[in-house]
């Protein structure tokens, strides 16, 4: 099984910090003064600040992630991962999905705050922590681990669920959910983990997995 990487065009941080300059000044030139708009035009106007203050949330989620959870993440298995982008991908919300695809299709082509692939592709990162958590969890059960692992423990040791980057206020979930999220986490990171260094690499984590279970 591959999983490829589709690379941005730019890193992840000024990608983002590209979208939301691009929203803003799309919002500066359709603006009108209030006695001045139509009802279609003031819809138009908030849905386009949302976005912006959406994209400022995600710079500013993804910016922890490679300040915080990523350095914690490779003090403790030893691995030194490729791009400090490619966590952030991981833990990308699947509201996300939904922003980048209202804002693709919310203007022509040459009018989009950033291009076209890239929007695309910041829409696609929401699906790689499912991708990465099957790879990680086939490889983890037919080529390293016996037994009960303590995924969800994981997440929690090193924040994975309060790292996810995402749009909006997180919404509640029930504690079967919510365990469940955090083991797909934690499965998506070992997923990444092998993918770049091999079963070694995985190996090398099982200490983890054994300690928080």
């Amino acid at each position: 099984m591959a999983y490829e990487y589709g690379p941005l065009s730019r890193p992840l941080k000024e990608t983002l910090a590209a979208l939301q300059d691009g929203l803003m000044r799309e919002y500066r030139r359709e603006y009108l003064p209030a006695h001045r708009r139509s009802a279609r035009r003031s819809r138009r106007l908030r849905r386009i600040r949302g976005w912006c203050r959406a994209a400022g949330r995600l710079e500013e989620q993804a910016a922890r992630v490679a300040e915080r959870t990523l350095p914690r993440i490779e003090q403790e298995t030893g691995h030194a991962f490729q791009n400090p982008d490619v966590l952030a991908r991981v833990l990308m919300a699947p509201s996300t999905k939904r922003l980048f695809s209202d804002i693709l299709a919310g203007f022509p082509e040459d009018a989009l705050p950033i291009s076209a692939n890239d929007l695309s592709m910041l829409g696609n990162f929401a699906d790689d922590s499912h991708a990465l958590a099957l790879i990680g969890d086939v490889t983890l059960r037919l080529k390293v681990l016996s037994g009960a692992a303590g995924f969800a423990a994981l997440a929690d040791r090193w924040g994975l669920y309060e790292s996810r980057i995402g749009p909006g206020p997180r919404c509640s979930v029930d504690s079967r959910d919510l365990e469940q999220e955090k083991e797909t986490l934690a499965r998506a990171v070992l997923g990444l983990i092998y993918v770049e260094g091999g079963v070694d690499a995985l190996r090398a984590v099982v200490p983890l997995l054994a300690r928080d279970r």
